[in-house]
């Protein structure tokens, strides 16, 4: 989380309770769309490969993409 913050500038939070220390999410203000989340994965994953854990570059990038593709939703002045 910090080096996300201090080298990416990317605002991740730990995970609260039964999942503190295990799991970290978004820092957003309330709103996020499908590039902004992008955005924040591919900063968690360089963080995570700058602290040494092993994960296929872009993992969580591609997966997300695939499942936006499907769900994304056309702005109603396009799906006309």
């Amino acid at each position: 989380v910090k080096r996300a913050y201090q080298k990416y500038n990317t605002s991740l939070g730990g995970g609260l309770n039964k999942v503190a220390g295990k799991v970290f999410r978004i820092g957003h203000l309330g709103w996020l769309n499908e590039v902004m989340v992008l955005g924040s994965l591919a900063a968690a994953e360089l963080a995570l490969l700058d602290c040494g854990v092993e994960l296929a570059p872009g993992s969580g990038v591609g997966a997300a993409i695939e499942h936006f593709r499907g769900t994304a939703e056309v702005p109603v002045a396009e799906a006309a």
